[in-house]
């Protein structure tokens, strides 16, 4: 069973929970399921906790997931608005064919760079954290443009709809969202103007919550799914450019998870569709490692703490589903806080108090692969664990270890241990998404920035897929929690994050000339485009680069 699962089993037996479900045959149901949306045969749906194991259980079911947090894939903000003194003028432009949907935080619809000729840009905006409204998903509620430009030219506009894309921004840093609309569709008055500049939006705001520490995190893996099936029904039959600068460190890396499952069968099925992703910015996060472990050898992975952290902390181990491995973990002071039984899962106790929790599965349904998955609820009390992995039986011996992302209290592997390939984000691992790197467009050699992530997936294949602009990209910022409207500013982040709605704007203008065009074809004509990354000392920097840097003059000609 799915370790997140596991930890909600207990509680509240009317509660309804919300989950992910691969199906045996995507035509045929579990009982006392209730499906919301539907991929192919990844569905999300709502089963009452009473009923959760006989749904596991059914002969319908190939796989369950309990929600997973989604993290934004922000790296790095300057506490800096840069105003603009003069505004570009607009003139006046056919709405595009193609609709660019969005799934992120903090959209600020009063911001001048998606309003033309006084109207919003935005077709509809779901705030999944606002108050539940009626609709089909059973939480948040939906905004249409109409309600938009009733309240555009209102001293509190805000307010007035219940909405306030700045409420977690403290500091007037601008939120991630609007800052990454605006790079992909400015209309050019304030921001530098977009590619999809007059595309219609459709937006699906997370809504933003300390998690481990982090006002990053987002939603999670079910709400995401929804969002997807929000976009695509909103966007009708016209076609459609979804980007997610989202994710974060864990998972098999294989393009797997249920999310990444959903968002294949969207590609391979949906004509004119492209979903583009950021490939992460942990290149130097010093979360992942990986080796390969001989039958009764044992390995020491030192994890390190940062100190006075009371963060919950999470570290993934995966290996191949024919060996079998047991873990034992030791504190600074020698002292045994767990010795594990291969696929039984146990608690981690320090000073006769419980701080965590081993969750060992064998051949997990998705990947095939063995799980161990321990869990730090924030009282290791520690410098740092040796984390000691034994092959109990080994044909084939290799292993990847993650930590997974935390914003207030990131801990990490001995730095001689760090291994900087197979740093994707935890969710752009689908054979069929476009996952971009970032490099510095200030620099005449165009390199690599430090922190985008690195590839290939564990099974072998190229992500990212290609890089663009990543480096203090000055973009629309939001207003602030105390500003009652927008204000004419710009913000400057870095990030993948930044170069993925780059990406995803350019592939707008490839579906305004080819609506049609599948996946693999569109795939094709950006990738011929790009012009080849050069190799000079790291061979390993291919990697990060797939087929190099985008290049709008090529595909806009």
């Amino acid at each position: 069973m799915d370790p997140r699962l596991k930890i909600i089993l207990q509680g509240n037996p009317k509660e309804e929970l919300s989950l992910l479900i691969r199906l045996t045959n995507e035509k045929k149901y579990p009982k006392n399921c209730k499906v919301v949306s539907q991929f192919g045969d990844i569905i999300s749906c709502r089963v009452l906790r009473e009923n959760l194991g006989s749904v596991y259980a059914s002969l319908e079911v190939k796989s369950v997931k309990a929600p997973r947090v989604i993290p934004a894939d922000d790296f790095e903000q300057e506490n800096q608005a840069y105003y603009v003194e003069t505004r570009h003028s607009v003139s006046n432009k056919q709405p595009s064919n193609v609709v660019f949907g969005l799934i992120d935080f903090g959209f600020d619809f009063t911001h001048q760079d998606f309003i033309d000729n006084g109207k919003t840009r935005f077709e509809k905006i779901w705030t999944q954290s606002g108050r539940f409204d009626g609709n089909k998903y059973g939480y948040g509620k939906m905004i249409s443009g109409s309600q938009i430009n009733d309240v555009l030219q209102e001293q509190f506009p805000f307010r007035k709809l219940g909405y306030h894309p700045g409420q977690s921004d403290l500091f007037g840093i601008g939120t991630h969202g609007t800052h990454v609309l605006g790079i992909a569709c400015s209309n050019g008055k304030v921001s530098e103007k977009g590619f999809a500049s007059n595309s219609p939006v459709i937006a699906v705001d997370m809504g933003s919550n300390l998690v481990n520490g982090s006002n990053l995190s987002l939603g999670d893996s079910v709400k995401l799914v929804e969002g997807l099936d929000f976009i695509l029904r909103e966007a009708g039959n016209r076609p459609v450019v979804i980007n997610m600068s989202l994710g974060g460190h864990g998972d098999a890396h294989t393009g797997q998870t249920l999310v990444e499952q959903a968002i294949d069968a969207i590609l391979t099925r949906r004509k004119g569709t492209a979903i583009v992703q950021s490939t992460g910015n942990y290149f130097q996060a010093k979360a992942h490692t990986f080796g390969d472990i001989k039958q009764n050898e044992t390995i020491d992975i030192p994890w390190f703490f940062k100190k006075n952290d009371f963060t919950p902390n999470e570290l993934e181990i995966w290996y191949d589903g024919n060996d079998i491995m047991s873990v034992t973990v030791i504190d600074e002071n020698k002292n045994v806080l767990l010795k594990s039984i291969p696929f039984k899962d146990e608690m981690i106790v320090k000073n006769n108090e419980e701080v965590g929790i081993c969750l060992h599965r064998k051949n997990e349904p998705n990947t095939g692969k063995n799980h161990i998955n321990i869990l730090i609820n924030g009282k290791q009390n520690s410098k740092f664990w040796i984390v000691q992995l034994h092959g109990v039986k080994t044909a084939n011996g290799r292993f990847h270890c993650y930590i997974e992302r935390d914003d207030k209290g990131q801990s990490i592997f001995l730095p001689k241990m760090v291994k900087t390939t197979h740093t994707t984000n935890s969710i752009c691992n689908s054979k069929y998404s476009i996952v971009v790197g970032a490099y510095n467009q200030t620099e005449k050699e165009r390199s690599i920035l430090s922190f985008s992530s690195s590839g290939p997936t564990i099974d072998g294949r190229m992500k990212p897929e290609v890089i663009a602009p990543g480096y203090k990209i000055k973009s629309s910022c939001s207003s602030s929690s105390r500003d009652v409207r927008a204000a004419d500013k710009l913000c400057s982040k870095s990030g993948s994050s930044m170069a993925a709605p780059y990406v995803a704007s350019l592939i707008v203008k490839i579906l305004e000339k080819n609506p049609d065009f599948n996946i693999k074809q569109i795939r094709k004509k950006l990738f011929e485009t790009c012009e080849p990354f050069s190799l000079k000392n790291d061979h390993l920097e291919v990697f990060r680069a797939g087929n190099g840097y985008v290049n709008p003059g090529k595909i806009i000609t």
